[in-house]
């Protein structure tokens, strides 16, 4: 049960629901032939609960204003037969900002406002310009008067809430602060509660005419487009005097996209010195992997561009064969070492240096070469030293020894394997800042570590990547990229 501007899980920190807010329950047998009834329950107090929309395993449906506050619990009647009562917690105030995916995150349901009053979409090819009102949708608001709205980094208020035509959703208009930063995935979210961020949705801002600065990921058009993901990616062992684990890692597409390609988490990075944040579920399909070679994969039909193809570099070379049966998509384990002595591994192999990308093409793409530099590694300087986050204060992560002109991507995640949530903080830096804080707001919705048997996903990691990606140029494909990522990363305890 989710707010549905928001979605986030309802075991995480801001998973409350609202008097007067727009949720989506998720489950089975929930509606058929018959009539299909909602109660919240707190003691002997019931209360109905207004219907939008049923399906067999989804309802639409609004928190009642008169909703008991605190916890309770939501049964749904379908048939006569109820349900177990599905624990909540109902709250005055706990907003959800609108995506235009309908999942929580990316692009958010923003219009532009013109000095004529005029509203037009914020998009990447019509961004908001500083000083500008625009407005957000959103559920969830209660009987507030404002809002407080972080753009980026910057903190504005929010005119009071005006209810659409739609049950359940509001609008609320806010100023854009002037030194606000801009790029095409500008983080926006809400201040929810005390230390705490709603969902994060992203907004396009700039100074100039035109489109928006995407930043290291070029935007993907909706045609035909290769991308190519390289990674090293450094494991600190949990063992004490065990050495790292290390692996290349790479990972090529190759697809025609009939609209615009599907946006994955990562690779709507914001801009220099901010921080985004996502929920979801392991019972949904959005992919927050650490993995930062996932910052890629444009979706859609894949495109044949041979059965091999051959990366040479550092003095050796890989072939990187296509996947069974998944045309256009190539896979391939470089190298690694450490990683529990594996019989038959090959030697690392993204070494700092140049490295050129050979494809002889196939029935859609034709032969192609592209030059392009590893990074060299950095050192995460008190990597040994974080072995606990306080999400309730703001941590600092330090790095030096990074080449000039690279960014550095902070990711901190978690799942529950318990209830299945997801939280995921991910912030951008110049490599030059040497350091970089993590907003306790957005840590708010990291799941808290739990001492339990099986793979840990309470991971800390710290990236650094060209702040600008190669282009690749080849008959059959209208434009791709290439990105070399080198990582390191931890287990901590989030507390």
């Amino acid at each position: 049960m989710v707010n549905r501007a928001s979605q986030i899980p309802p075991t995480l920190a801001g998973g409350a629901i609202a008097r007067g807010a727009l949720f989506t329950i998720h489950g089975v047998r929930l509606g058929s032939s018959g009539q299909t009834t909602l109660v919240v329950t707190q003691g002997k107090t019931s209360t109905p609960v207004q219907i939008l929309d049923v399906q067999a395993r989804k309802i639409e449906a609004l928190m009642p204003r008169s909703a008991p506050l605190g916890s309770a619990g939501l049964a749904v009647v379908a048939d006569g037969q109820p349900s177990r009562p599905f624990p909540i917690e109902v709250t005055a105030f706990n907003p959800g900002i609108f995506s235009r995916n309908g999942e929580g995150w990316g692009p958010g349901r923003i219009d532009n406002i013109a000095g004529s009053g005029a509203r037009a979409a914020n998009s990447t090819s019509n961004p908001a310009r500083p000083g500008q009102h625009v407005t957000l949708v959103t559920t969830g608001m209660g009987d507030a008067k404002e809002a407080t709205v972080i753009i980026g980094n910057r903190s504005a208020k929010s005119g009071p809430p005006r209810a659409t035509d739609r049950a359940g959703e509001e609008e609320i208009t806010v100023r854009i602060p002037l030194d606000t930063e801009r790029g095409c995935y500008v983080p926006v979210y809400l201040m929810a509660g005390p230390g705490r961020a709603s969902n994060v949705v992203t907004m396009s801002i700039s100074s100039r005419p035109g489109g928006c600065d995407p930043g290291p990921v070029p935007l993907l058009s909706a045609e035909k487009i290769g991308v190519v993901a390289l990674s090293r990616t450094r494991m600190k062992a949990r063992r004490t005097n065990a050495s790292d684990a290390v692996l290349d890692d790479a990972r090529i597409a190759f697809n025609a996209t009939s609209s615009a390609p599907t946006l994955t988490p990562v690779r709507l990075l914001p801009p220099t010195g901010t921080c985004t944040a996502y929920t979801s579920s392991f019972q949904a399909d959005a992919d927050l992997s650490t993995s930062m070679s996932s910052i890629i994969g444009p979706g859609g039909r894949g495109l044949d561009a041979g059965a091999t193809l051959t990366l040479n570099g550092a003095g050796a070379s890989r072939s990187i064969g296509e996947v069974w049966r998944n045309a256009g998509s190539y896979r391939a384990h470089l190298g690694s070492a450490s990683i529990a002595d594996r019989r038959g591994s090959l030697p690392l192999f993204l070494e700092p240096g140049e490295f050129v990308l050979r494809g002889t093409g196939g029935r859609d793409v034709g032969p192609f070469h592209v030059a392009f530099s590893v990074p060299a590694p950095f050192n995460w300087i008190d990597r040994d030293q974080i072995s606990v986050v306080d999400r309730s204060r703001a941590p600092t992560v330090h790095w030096n020894g990074t080449a000039p002109g690279q960014l550095m991507l902070i990711v901190a995640r978690n799942v529950d394997q318990l209830t299945t949530a997801i939280g995921m903080c991910l912030c951008v830096a110049r490599s030059s800042d040497g350091q970089l804080t993590i907003p306790p707001a957005l840590l708010a919705n990291v799941p808290a570590s739990r001492d339990i048997p099986g793979t840990p996903f309470d991971e800390l990691a710290i990236g650094s990547l060209a702040a600008k990606a190669s282009a690749i140029q080849a008959s059959g494909l209208n434009g791709g990229f290439v990105v070399s990522v080198y990582a390191t990363a931890r287990i901590v305890e989030y507390r």
